[in-house]
């Protein structure tokens, strides 16, 4: 029994260990169908938000436009403050629609501005841009142009666009 007993005790012995056998490890594909959903919704997501920043893009696209034309618009002369003016006055149709910026003018249209964008307007400047447009033989004057450019500016970057009725 002893020799027996030894036997086994060799046969048990570390030395005699063999490493295990490791199964393949188990691979990314193919994946579980949850992840196929998973992964549509996310692509569905993403797709989503990119068309919605495309509709910003594309809505933003007449003050990326007034920008550019305001550019232009940087000589000192009368024509160019009336075009301001005017530049204004497009955004605003471009924004809020022309049945309801068409008929503003003189102080609600001013009035319209402000309550829309950080623009400040003061009496005296609106006074000067009165008589700029309807006294012709006023010349314009570096001052209200550089006022009315800084304005026009103002008004182009940060006027909200809400609902106008």
């Amino acid at each position: 029994m002893s020799q027996e007993l030894n036997q086994t005790i060799a046969e048990a012995s570390l030395d005699n260990l063999h490493d295990i056998i490791v199964p393949p490890a188990v691979g990314i594909f193919p994946l579980a169908q949850g992840w196929y959903i998973v992964l549509l919704l996310l692509l569905a997501l993403l797709f989503h938000f990119a068309y919605k920043q495309y509709e910003l893009y594309q809505k933003e696209q007449y003050r990326r436009d007034a920008k550019t034309e305001l550019k232009a618009l940087s000589s000192k002369n009368r024509a160019n403050s009336i075009a301001l003016l005017e530049l204004a006055k497009r955004v605003a149709i471009s924004a809020y629609g022309r049945e309801s910026i068409a008929k503003l003018h003189g102080s609600e249209w001013w009035d319209f501005m402000q309550d829309h964008s950080k623009v400040v307007v003061s009496s005296e400047l609106r006074t000067a841009i009165d008589k700029l447009l309807y006294e012709e033989d006023i010349s314009s004057d570096e001052t209200v142009f550089d006022s009315l450019y800084l304005i026009v500016s103002e008004w182009i970057e940060t006027h909200r666009v809400t609902n106008y009725v």
